[in-house]
């Protein structure tokens, strides 16, 4: 039997633009103030939310992967109030950051409805077309001199060439976003255990050779292996390296 918020996921999920338009949904649906966000209780919406991905067999984005670390993270810090922070007078909240990155989206997402709307109402404006009118009498002579002509010419070039330059950049940009999934993560975790028994995380997925959004898809991936009984983890100390064991039972 379905659940309310499994019915939710499965039409609202693929309209989701990023992990911070999911964010403030969850914000907007349960009535929160966004400078004092519960991040207890929006952090399990969240991991809902890409559980319910998982059910659904759906590739998650690198994206969602971090916002999730990065929520953990905050209610671990909340849970878990640091050492260092406590000797201080004042503590500064785990949310800050969030909070601040979420008020900068809500600015450009209401500016964002705005332009949708302006197009809506434009899109009904119909243009006559231009007529074309008879010229009666002798059309001027236009007088250009070589320097005026290489002059022109050359402006012309010039402002084809900056606005080909800025598409190049453009879609340099749109080539280099990284989209990482968990499952492709998870598949690499396996085959590197095929011939060996033990393997470490670092030699995975070491911050030197990796994005961050591998790195955290990949720690990401080993939790949901471990989950389902895959492999077995071991931190022999705290921040220490982490090991990742072929599970025999299997």
């Amino acid at each position: 039997m379905e659940s309310a918020l499994t019915n939710a996921c499965r039409i609202k999920l693929e309209n989701f633009e990023g992990p911070f338009d999911l964010l403030f949904h969850l914000i907007e649906k349960n009535q929160m103030s966004i400078y004092d966000i519960p991040i207890n209780e929006i952090t399990d919406q969240y991991m809902d939310y890409l559980y319910a991905m998982q059910e659904f067999d759906m590739e998650i984005a690198s994206e969602f992967l971090v916002m999730a670390a990065t929520l953990l993270h905050i209610k671990s810090r909340m849970l878990l109030p640091d050492k260092k922070a406590a000797k201080t007078e004042e503590e500064s909240d785990p949310r800050e950051e969030l909070v601040l990155k979420l008020v900068e989206y809500k600015k450009y997402k209401e500016f964002s409805e705005v332009l949708k709307q302006r197009e809506e109402r434009w899109s009904k404006v119909f243009y006559k077309l231009p007529e074309t009118f008879e010229y009666k009498g002798e059309p001027e002579p236009l007088e250009l001199s070589p320097d005026d002509l290489k002059r022109v010419y050359e402006e012309i070039l010039n402002r084809n060439k900056k606005r080909f330059s800025n598409n190049e950049v453009k879609m340099a940009q749109i080539i280099q976003h990284e989209r990482v999934s968990l499952k492709s993560k998870m598949r690499e975790v396996i085959k590197s255990l095929i011939n060996k028994a033990v393997v470490a995380f670092t030699d995975l997925f070491s911050p030197k050779r990796k994005s961050r959004a591998e790195v955290v898809t990949g720690f990401m991936a080993i939790l949901e292996l471990s989950k389902l009984r895959k492999v077995k983890l071991e931190q022999k100390k705290q921040f220490g390296e982490i090991l990742i064991y072929k599970n025999s039972d299997n």
